[in-house]
């Protein structure tokens, strides 16, 4: 017996190394938006919730990046019952979410929005995607999906379009590949009757994404001779804690969601 899937992330650091320009470029738009104050607005549904969470809460995570998690698209860990997956992958497919979604937030002028999708075809990504651009069409689109599937596969939204879609007709519109093959699932088991196909990697390749979009975000906000909150390890003993004030940053940053006083008017 033989152990090949971590062979894997070989695939997925060259495939995240050879997309460095356009993280660069991704980079700059959050480090654009972070040194003005204001916030880099982070969706997904389904399992892509992780991605969130690592940008948003995470040790080493930057304040500015804000959550927009529906628990209703995002919880799939009840797998059955009342809120069980036939339930919430039923929700994710009604068209007009990303709409309702968008309403209970103000944006800014420049304010990115991240879009995780693995597949880039899921209907409830790529209608908060093509809503945002509707709306917001000269703030940045970000969307972090499968390049090969979002362009090759089937377009499940009734606009036809996939996030590989919705990205390419964005002004500014950026779409960073998780390095998955088509399907997602990586490994094969043989077994005596059957191939089982185990080992999903568009998860790895997103988390991949983000911490290096941190990595490079931190490095341009520092060249700017600018000053971040990073959320410290408190589980070290000699770590200063930082809590407190990446908490109050967080809390005036996120404040400005609700209630910009830059506010940019949707294109309604």
């Amino acid at each position: 017996m033989t152990l090949t899937f971590p062979n894997q992330l070989n695939h997925i650091r060259d495939g995240v190394l050879a997309q460095e320009n356009v993280l660069l470029d991704v980079a700059k738009c959050f480090a654009d938006t972070l040194a003005r104050g204001g916030l880099v607005h982070v969706y997904a549904n389904g399992h892509s919730r992780v991605t969130v969470e690592e940008l948003c809460v995470r040790m080493g995570a930057l304040t500015g990046f804000h959550p927009l998690l529906s628990n209703a698209l995002a919880n799939f860990t009840d797998v059955v019952g009342a809120d069980g997956l036939r339930i919430t992958q039923a929700i994710e497919k009604v068209e007009g979410l990303g709409a309702r979604i968008l309403d209970e937030f103000e944006f800014a002028a420049d304010e990115p929005l991240v879009v995780v999708s693995a597949t880039g075809q899921t209907q409830a990504a790529v209608d908060i995607a093509l809503e945002f651009n509707r709306r917001y069409p000269h703030n940045p689109l970000i969307a972090i999906a499968s390049l090969r599937q979002s362009r090759e596969g089937a377009p499940k939204h009734s606009s036809g379009k996939t996030l590989y879609h919705v990205v390419q007709q964005a002004i500014r519109g950026y779409l960073l590949d998780n390095c998955m093959p088509m399907g997602d699932v990586s490994t094969v088991v043989e077994g005596a009757q059957e191939s089982y196909r185990v080992c999903p990697l568009s998860s790895i390749g997103a988390l991949t994404i983000v911490q290096s979009l941190n990595e490079l975000t931190m490095r341009e906000l520092v060249a700017r001779g600018h000053k971040h909150q990073v959320l410290q390890n408190m589980h070290l003993g000699q770590t200063q804690v930082n809590y407190d004030a990446w908490l109050a940053d967080q809390r005036r940053r996120y404040s400005r969601a609700l209630s910009n006083p830059d506010r940019l008017a949707p294109r309604l």
